[in-house]
């Protein structure tokens, strides 16, 4: 209680630089600069935001872990900061966290009359990836979750008439694959799968995780021999991605059109069987 009896005088002094890290760290925040003449040099806080060390583990920096659908308007919002066409910012947006899943975080920052910029990035309430996962968000990938997707299958199927085409795909040998490297490591290999094939499709086409190892898509206005070419694109995209270290990675894929008033069951179930044999194969596509 002696503190108490002390007087709380409010003394203006600069502090021990290195309370920097602990309040950075108490904050769960990180900064970065960025000048013509140095680039953009961001320290080791922004990092431990992602469950990362003082350097990247890997050849993703910090943009290519941005969520596919909020990137372009954090790249969009920077680069108005260094030509000058805006004096700051306020935006949030979805990031992938080492251990494989997204986490919302928000970036202030303000430009200078030299030029320069200042970057503040914090970590937001993590509850948020609950109430996304409550309103139809897979938290592992930022991902439609299978209720959500299904509900948007079946107002599809009244309103199209058999003009989509749908696929369903899962990673071979997932079960040796979580053997061998860990929850965690495949934790982080399904998001950046995923992240992979959302940027292939369009935003208006719903991708959703399906089950553990797979997931589940939509292509809008497309039919069965275009969504066979799309799919097999995406095979050969995510065999040739680097998404565990030396172990390739790949996909089975099944593929159907929709026909005209059919019923949900009944087009998930022709969606099984093409995706049965598929897996079956491996590393295949069967429409």
């Amino acid at each position: 209680m002696e503190m108490l009896k002390t007087p709380l005088v409010d003394v203006t002094a600069r502090l021990d630089p290195g309370l920097l890290f602990d309040a950075m760290a108490l904050l769960e925040a990180g900064i970065w600069t960025w000048s013509p003449q140095q680039g953009l040099r961001r320290d080791p806080s922004c990092l431990r935001l992602l469950g990362l060390g003082e350097s990247w583990p890997d050849d993703l920096g910090w943009l290519e872990r941005v969520h596919p659908d909020d990137v372009a308007r954090l790249a969009d919002a920077l680069s108005a900061c260094q030509s000058g066409r805006s004096s700051g910012l306020r935006l949030e947006y979805r990031i992938l966290h080492h251990h494989g899943h997204y986490i919302r975080l928000e970036e202030r920052i303000r430009r200078d009359e030299r030029g320069h910029l200042l970057g503040v990035v914090r970590h937001l309430d993590p509850a948020v990836v609950l109430v996304e996962e409550r309103h139809g968000t897979d938290p592992l990938t930022g991902l439609e979750s299978r209720s959500r997707f299904e509900q948007l299958l079946e107002e599809r199927l009244l309103a199209e008439g058999g003009s989509f085409s749908l696929l369903q795909f899962s990673v071979d040998h997932m079960a040796k694959i979580r053997q061998l490297f860990g929850e965690v490591a495949c934790d982080a290999m399904l998001a950046k799968l995923a992240r992979i094939v959302r940027h292939e499709l369009r935003r208006e086409d719903p991708f959703a995780r399906r089950d553990e190892d797979g997931f589940i898509l939509m292509l809008s206005r497309t039919e069965r021999m275009k969504g066979l070419e799309i799919a097999e694109r995406l095979r050969l995209e995510i065999a040739d991605a680097s998404l565990l270290p030396q172990r390739p990675v790949t996909v089975s894929i099944g593929l159907v059109q929709s026909q005209s008033g059919e019923q949900l069951d009944h087009l998930l179930a022709r969606l099984a069987t093409c995706h049965g044999q598929a897996r079956r194969e491996r590393n295949a596509v069967v429409g």
